[in-house]
């Protein structure tokens, strides 16, 4: 009988060592479970926070954007504006100091010419301005994820700087030939300083004699 009983007893110990065995296993199978869900639900929160910064910045960025944009149309509409404003003032005082000459018998034929190309460049580029204000004028497609919005903002700031750098070139067009003017009148105001000596020397010869 106790040939028997031991073998018993000791399958009896196996078997339960074996649903223990299969129960911490099932256990830990489930514990594993829930780590992983643990860590996926981690993962996916983590990614939606991600997406969600993404989309914050990118927003931020846009209106930060829109108001660099804005801040630039200002600035640059302002220089050249006054830009123009100081060679339309040259302008007024050439032709005001044209009409002194004119008045003291100076030969001022070469500034007017040289005055009339001025006017000229100055009117082509007040054109390329205005094409450029207009330009300016127009709502600039912001930041999307759309690519044809974006083809079409690229398109806007690219037809911008193109119209930006045409009126800079305008301008300094006009400046040059504004310039040539003012050297123009230098010349003539040389020659009337040294031509004045010597018409009072012809007045006083002829008063002696």
């Amino acid at each position: 009988m106790k040939k028997y009983l031991l073998p018993s007893i000791m399958l009896t110990s196996l078997l339960f060592s074996g649903i223990a065995f299969a129960e911490v296993s099932s256990s830990t199978k489930n514990k594993i479970s829930e780590t992983r869900q643990k860590i996926e639900d981690i993962k996916q929160k983590a990614q939606e926070d991600i997406n969600k910064i993404k989309s914050e910045l990118k927003n931020a960025i846009e209106i930060k954007i829109g108001k660099k944009l804005d801040e630039q149309k200002i600035k640059i509409a302002d220089q050249f504006e006054k830009t123009m404003q100081t060679l339309n003032d040259l302008v007024v005082r050439i032709e005001s100091r044209i009409a002194k000459m004119d008045a003291s018998s100076v030969d001022t034929s070469i500034p007017k010419a040289l005055l009339v190309a001025a006017k000229t460049n100055i009117s082509l580029a007040a054109t390329e301005l205005t094409n450029l204000e207009n330009l300016l004028a127009q709502n600039i497609p912001a930041v999307s994820t759309s690519t044809v919005k974006n083809t079409e903002r690229k398109l806007v700031l690219k037809k911008i700087n193109l119209q930006s750098e045409k009126t800079k070139t305008a301008i300094k067009t006009a400046r040059s030939s504004i310039i040539k003017v003012v050297e123009s009148l230098k010349v003539g105001q040389d020659k009337e300083k040294n031509s004045t000596p010597t018409k009072q020397t012809e007045s006083t010869s002829t008063n002696n004699q």
